[in-house]
């Protein structure tokens, strides 16, 4: 009930104390548990348990069109978005604008032009993308966004188009961040655009996936492009550095290197594993369904099948307003989310612990971390789906933006989960000279097999305030990955402050990698011998295609060692990798561990192409220099003795405000409450771990209704927690009368310290007390529950853990002693 009640009140879980006069309760209260729990259950708001509407009730940022429609009606909302979140005058016009849109076609035929502009998405909605065609002379169109010089398309992001015919010669000249998907382009697609009088300008883009080209592509100054599952009749034209093809009839074949005619090109003959991304459909009825297509394996081509196909009935849309506690709540339900265009202010994660569920955004729905919290949490299930969304550093420091599972869950390969059009970025809508965007990482992976679909994770080069210098906007990571089995298309991560790519899982997997070096870093970066990309020395297996580490050392001259780092066993797994200078005062001086040359000015783009000699596996202790922190997987969890042994005798008070035997999705690092026990005890009494499950309680969905849920948790929960007055001494240690001890039972994982099923426990001491169990006394303990870390320390009569501001234990007990720890 508590967690229930601060769900929906967004306040911080109260207090509850149990003095040691309570230590008569007995099983009895269980009645009590129950009527709390149907208290709980009517707190539950009607929105979370009834249907949803269907057709939904859009907010104003989604527009929805009908063949019916006037085309100078649909051009002038069209218009009018672009007007602020698009165009060259000035370049780059609405890069950091506020506005959010989406505009959803029904099936039929449109003869209007479309531009695309910044956090705009079209989405076409039939079952087809022949369903919905547009015929005009330009049809759906991105211009690149700078045409005054050859600055082009660099910084034309965030956007994408789907699900629909285009019949004219259609122009998407972008770079990372604006995906096409499930698109028919009857004639040429050209990546690229040619300004008169200028030239063709750069682009450093991109992402095609699940699409079919009638004519050429035509890839022109394209630097990199990523191309997934993509029917090519005639073929790819252009291309700079780093092509990479995945499952793709008609690509060209692969070409290490770049020569006169010939891009830098990988081709993958078939996709692994893949499932493309849910997308929206609408019927003749008007009814409107999420469409969740299925796991494929060793795909090659497009496929425009449907799917899983959810009522909208079981499916939220959100607005913009909604609190994190909102959104949650229709999750916990076991809804959908459709996250509607706009920019949530989140003070807690979105909470994905469902299998199979979809958290699905428009129009570069963006999730801001508001107080240090992750925006998403994904839990130890499987198939969950995460699409089309923009994460934001906040001003607080925050660990990841994004978690995916704690460390224990190993996956399903037959129902992997799935990140699709997942964006992320530290910096860039501020002005850090009046507050920093921070996080220390972007993207952290610790699930087994998770597959992404397209991510870009930038720490702003650039924002607001112009260029971005001095380590402004920190950001350690951008991706980390420690479970196995983990497969990336499409990922591109630029500009952190360590290694831009930490990966320790077993068996991983990338299609394509572009990124960029940190501009405004000193020679401190090159010594701490930083990457771009680093497996650590723990893989034995890793697959890596295509590459790229670039390097733009704009502020001070930077040396680096070597764009990737390998273990010697893997570096023959690494195809076509390559290291770029693209201006500046530094170089890198090898690709790949101590292969290739360096690349500097008058050096621009050099690849390591040619294979090593097989390398065995020998264990190592890491590939990162000694003074750099190392990657490793997650602690596992094994049970922990923890004794609370007072020197005389101490009435003790134990302040519990959570649902025992629950687990935070906390990486790992969170503790588990078996069992907690007050009684009378021994001066020197001991508890061993309890069990306790670590599967959800999974109710039918009729139980909501009812309320059984609810009573449930909270009645077994208050059986769990009974305070029972009933432990005698063990004849071997002398009883302390009138006196009571606290015990308390919980799981750890080795070498945490962390307390996240706790929101409070205060032990209030009288006398001093001796702490055994606690490996670490002087360790930082979270509370979880967005609490500040405490520092754990023993204690002589003074509040244990009283408060986030207050020291955890005071001052060290002269009775303690370090032999006595457990």
């Amino acid at each position: 009930w508590l967690k229930a009640s601060a769900a929906q009140s967004s306040a911080p879980l109260p207090q509850t104390t149990l003095s040691a006069s309570m230590a008569s309760w007995r099983p009895g209260y269980l009645p009590a548990g129950i009527l709390i729990g149907l208290f709980a259950a009517t707190r539950l708001t009607a929105a979370s348990l009834m249907p949803q509407p269907n057709p939904p009730v859009w907010p104003s940022s989604v527009r929805v069109f009908g063949p019916a429609d006037a085309p100078a009606q649909i051009e002038a909302a069209v218009r009018g978005a672009f007007s602020s979140n698009g165009g060259p005058q000035p370049n780059d016009h609405g890069q950091f604008s506020p506005s959010r849109f989406a505009f959803l076609f029904q099936p039929g035929t449109y003869h209007v032009d479309v531009p695309v502009g910044y956090y705009t998405q079209v989405l076409g909605l039939g079952s087809s993308p022949q369903d919905v065609v547009f015929d005009a002379p330009r049809g759906v169109y991105s211009e690149e966004g700078d045409q005054s010089d050859m600055g082009g398309a660099l910084s034309t992001f965030w956007r994408g188009a789907e699900n629909f015919r285009n019949r004219a010669d259609m122009l998407w000249a972008v770079s990372q961040a604006a995906p096409l998907r499930r698109i028919i382009a009857d004639q040429n697609l050209a990546l690229a655009q040619y300004i008169d009088g200028v030239g063709m300008g750069y682009s450093s883009g991109g992402f095609l996936g699940n699409v079919q080209v009638g004519g050429t592509v035509q890839a022109g100054s394209q630097q990199q492009f990523c191309t997934r599952n993509a029917g090519l009749a005639k073929g790819v034209q252009g291309g700079v550095w780093n092509m990479v093809f995945v499952g793709s009839p008609g690509a060209p074949p692969s070409h290490c290197g770049q020569s006169p005619g010939h891009a830098g090109t990988v081709t993958v003959g078939a996709a692994p594993v893949i499932a493309e991304k849910p997308f929206i459909t609408v019927d003749g009825a008007g009814k409107y369904f999420l469409q969740v297509p299925p796991t494929q394996h060793d795909r090659v081509g497009p496929d425009f099948a449907l799917g899983n196909s959810i009522d909208f009935g079981r499916v939220y849309v959100s607005r913009p307003r909604d609190t994190a506690a909102v959104i949650n709540e229709r999750l916990a339900a076991g809804l959908h989310v459709v996250l509607s265009p706009g920019i949530y202010l989140l003070d807690a994660p979105l909470q994905l612990q469902r299998p199979n569920q979809v958290l699905l955004g428009l129009g570069l729905a963006t999730l801001v971390s508001a107080q240090g919290n992750a925006v998403i949490q994904v839990g130890n299930v499987d198939g969950v789906r995460i699409a089309g969304v923009l994460l934001q550093a906040g001003l607080h420091d925050t660990a990841a933006l994004l978690e995916w599972g704690d460390g224990r869950y190993p996956g399903n390969p037959q129902n992997p989960g799935f990140l699709h059009d997942v964006f992320a970025r530290v910096g860039g809508p501020n002005d850090p000279a009046v507050a920093e965007a921070r996080a220390e990482i972007m993207v952290r992976i610790r699930s087994g097999h998770v597959i992404g679909d397209n991510l870009w994770l930038w720490r702003a080069d650039h924002g607001v305030a112009g260029l971005v210098r001095g380590g402004a906007n920190p950001c350690k990571n951008g991706l980390v990955v420690t479970g196995d089995d983990v497969t990336m298309y499409g990922l591109a991560v630029e500009h952190t402050l360590g290694d831009l790519v930490q990966w320790s899982g077993a068996r991983g997997r990338t299609y394509f990698y572009q990124s960029e070096l940190p501009y405004d870093v000193t020679q401190a970066y090159g010594d701490a011998g930083h990457v771009g990309y680093r497996v650590n020395d723990t893989v034995v297996a890793h697959t890596a295609v295509g590459i790229g580490v670039y390097h733009f050392f704009r502020d001070y001259a930077v040396t680096v060692q070597r764009g990737i780092a390998a273990p010697a066993w893997l570096a023959n797994s690494f195809e076509s990798p390559l290291s770029v200078y693209l201006t500046g005062r530094g170089r890198v001086l090898h690709v790949i561990n101590d292969r290739g040359s360096p690349t500097e000015s008058g050096r621009q783009a050099e690849w390591s192409c040619g294979k090593g000699p097989v390398v065995p596996y020998v264990p190592a202790t890491s590939t990162r220099p000694a003074t750099s922190l190392r990657t490793t997987r997650a602690p596992e969890w094994k049970p922990a003795t923890t004794t609370i042994s007072p020197a005389t005798g101490t009435d003790i008070a134990v302040v519990l405000a959570a649902l025992p035997a629950e687990r935070k999705g906390n990486g790992g690092t969170g503790a588990e409450l078996g069992k907690t026990e007050v009684g009378r005890a021994s001066a020197r009494g001991s508890t061993a771990a309890g069990e306790s499950s670590h599967a959800p309680l999974l109710v039918p969905w009729w139980a909501y209704l009812m309320g059984l849920q609810s009573v449930l948790l909270i009645g077994f929960g208050f059986y769990t927690l009974r305070l029972r007055g009933q432990g005698r001494a063990p004849p071997s240690s002398p009883t302390v009368k009138g006196r009571s001890t606290t015990l308390v039972r919980a799981q750890l994982p080795e070498g945490s310290t962390a307390l996240p099923s706790f929101s409070s426990l205060r032990l209030a001491a009288q006398s001093p007390v001796r702490l055994r169990g606690l490996a670490a006394l002087s360790r930082t303990f979270s509370l979880g529950h967005g609490a500040s870390p405490v520092t754990a320390r023993s204690d002589t009569a003074r509040s244990v853990i009283a408060s986030p501001a207050e020291s955890a234990f005071g001052a060290r007990s002269p009775h303690w002693r370090p032999e006595e720890e457990e």
